[in-house]
């Protein structure tokens, strides 16, 4: 292989990279990036050129990474991490910012925390706007971060972070299942719990919950009777029926109030909530800044601040 002519290589060469890379396809990366399927081909071939390498062959409908591109990956984020720094001021001054910052969470499960970041953030640099949307499922949080919609994610950790993305702890909570004490008395069985109507957060993006991968594996389904997409609508409708709900066990300071709760008939994880941002921020100062911050809210209700 002779030497590779890392001169020819830039910002937007190694950014098409990896976005074919990560998305296995030239025209998908192409409408991630807004350009036509010709100029990644071609950026494609001075990159194999500049390389000596094929870095793609055709997989059917995708392509896939040759061994010296998955080898290139990794080094080709650092690369894109540093040259996207450069432009980052030596010093950050939160007093004379004006910029916005955007979180992207889901408020009804984490408004305490929420609510202390704003304040926080009001208090420590109150000319800059903030605002907070709604993510959603977890699973949106690469593409709201990619496209820069959102500075900064809040979610639950699902282990399978694109290599695009950091992720810090910021707490873990147990579930537990609650229901309507004036109606009927705890699950304390699994087979309870299997015979039980139950109701249950839909958020999109379509991949089992974490207890859904659990009973499967134990053979156990649970006869889910009702979904709702926000926290405390849901637990309004469950007031005065025999509905089970398997949630944090946090929700029982906020939206589940009033509501008894038994422990999950079954060994679970805990659920582990994320501060999560794309690997462009890592280096930033502003954004250090924000992370700083945010780490630094007080995790309110039942769940442990994590190491």
């Amino acid at each position: 292989m002779k030497t590779a002519n890392i001169y020819s290589l830039d910002g937007r060469l190694i950014r098409l990279f990896l976005e074919v890379y990560e998305r296995n396809s030239v025209s998908r990366a192409a409408d991630q990036l807004g350009l036509t399927q010709s100029t990644v081909s071609h950026g494609l071939e001075r990159l194999r050129k500049s390389l000596d390498d094929p870095l793609f062959v055709k997989d059917g409908r995708n392509i896939t990474p040759t061994p010296h591109a998955d080898y290139l990956a990794p080094r080709m984020r650092e690369a894109l991490s540093a040259i996207e720094a450069l432009t980052e001021p030596q010093d950050y001054d939160p007093s004379s910012d004006r910029h916005p910052i955007t979180i992207a969470a889901n408020a009804g499960e984490l408004q305490p925390e929420l609510s202390y970041l704003g304040r926080a953030l009001r208090a420590a640099a109150p000319h800059i706007p903030v605002r907070f949307v709604n993510l959603g499922s977890s699973s949106n949080a690469r593409p709201v971060l990619e496209n820069a919609r959102a500075d900064l994610v809040i979610a639950v950790n699902r282990g399978n972070y694109s290599p695009d993305l950091d992720h810090a702890p910021f707490f873990a909570d147990h579930q537990a299942t609650f229901y309507d004490p004036n109606v009927r008395g705890p699950v304390e069985t699994l087979e309870d719990f299997g015979n039980a109507r139950h109701a249950a957060m839909d958020l999109g993006g379509g991949k089992p919950s974490v207890l859904e991968e659990y009973l499967n594996a134990v053979g156990v389904s649970r006869n889910i009777v009702l979904h709702a997409s926000s926290l405390s609508f849901l637990a309004e409708l469950m007031r005065g029926t025999d509905m089970v709900a398997t949630m944090q066990s946090r929700f029982a300071d906020t939206a589940f109030t009033g509501f008894a709760v038994s422990q999950v008939p079954i060994d679970l994880p805990p659920i582990q909530y994320d501060l999560v941002w794309h690997r462009r921020q890592s280096l930033s100062k502003r954004h250090i800044w924000l992370r700083g911050i945010a780490l630094r809210a007080p995790v309110v209700g039942r769940g442990t601040q994590a190491a």
